[in-house]
């Protein structure tokens, strides 16, 4: 008895650490009551909520923004949130409500009963083929509209970023590296320069510093995640750095099959080799991922 009263004392300083009376008078306002806290990152701290008219879940994400570098509050955020408004996709989370208060920005968003995709593959040590090829037609499904209706590359995508919803639906998250990457008036692909994302799913040239295709580079993470789905391990050694990984990139497709632990179809090595290919203009592209046969016929 002792132990849960204490538990619950500190999930509420948690909760007001966060959220002042005033700022906790808005959300209720909005229908919400914050109920306990998910996790924190560097920058700020997830929360569930529910809606008490609805009883829909939700949560809530803080930002801290204060905490956050001069750059990544006026570069990166703005972005996020434009991202993030604008998503409108049955595999994109959605967001309900956005309000800002006390340096800090409270963004209510979809909540996502069963986790994140890195969770349930570490969990069943890799997923069987059928419900690896839904997740990832759905996931691809939300970075297709990403990449053709918002113009926009997603950068940092990862089985973490991969959340699943309470009716098991894939839905793709966290916007925060998230940029328009395409000219509309010359129909041209716009180069990125900032070379971010998570060390792991980073394209050969991320790791070489040189302007990239930002939507190829989110189809380097796809396959980098597609891999993971099914083998439960990274398809490239990260731990020995950059220089290491890209030999290992450029050794191409022999490193990939050195890889391979579970007997799949040649369709489905196929796919992940065009994925993973170190010649951006012969990767594929995300058209050809919701579009590819193998994956549509086994999900």
């Amino acid at each position: 008895m002792g132990s849960n009263s204490k538990s619950r004392s500190s999930s509420k300083s948690i909760v007001s650490d966060c959220f002042d009376s005033k700022t906790m008078a808005v959300v209720s306002h909005k229908g919400y009551e914050v109920q306990k806290k998910l996790g924190a990152g560097a920058f700020g701290t997830v929360f569930k909520a529910v809606n008490r008219k609805t009883n829909q879940l939700a949560a809530v994400k803080v930002i801290a923004l204060d905490k956050m570098s001069k750059n990544s509050r006026e570069k990166f955020l703005p972005r996020e949130i434009e991202t993030t408004i604008n998503s409108r996709h049955p595999n994109l989370v959605q967001v309900f409500d956005i309000f800002r208060a006390n340096h800090r920005l409270y963004i209510f968003m979809e909540f996502a009963g069963n986790g994140d995709l890195t969770g349930f593959i570490r969990k069943h040590n890799g997923l069987k083929i059928r419900l690896a090829c839904g997740w990832f037609l759905q996931a691809s499904n939300g970075l297709a509209y990403l990449h053709g209706t918002l113009y926009t590359a997603h950068r940092d995508i990862k089985p973490d970023n991969i959340l699943l919803s309470e009716k098991w639906v894939a839905k793709m998250s966290d916007f925060g590296f998230a940029k328009e990457s395409f000219d509309r008036s010359s129909r041209r692909v716009l180069l990125s320069s900032t070379f971010c994302g998570t060390l792991p799913f980073e394209c050969p040239q991320i790791l070489e510093h040189k302007p990239y295709d930002a939507f190829k580079g989110d189809i380097w993470s796809m396959g980098v995640t597609f891999f993971i789905m099914f083998h439960n391990k990274f398809p490239f050694n990260y731990r020995d750095g950059s220089k290491a990984m890209l030999k290992q990139h450029y050794d191409y497709p022999g490193h990939i099959r050195s890889k391979y632990e579970r007997k799949l179809p040649h369709d489905a090595n196929r796919l992940c080799e065009d994925m993973l290919n170190p010649d951006e203009g012969k990767r594929c592209s995300v058209k050809e991922l919701v579009s590819n046969s193998y994956i549509k016929n086994n999900s």
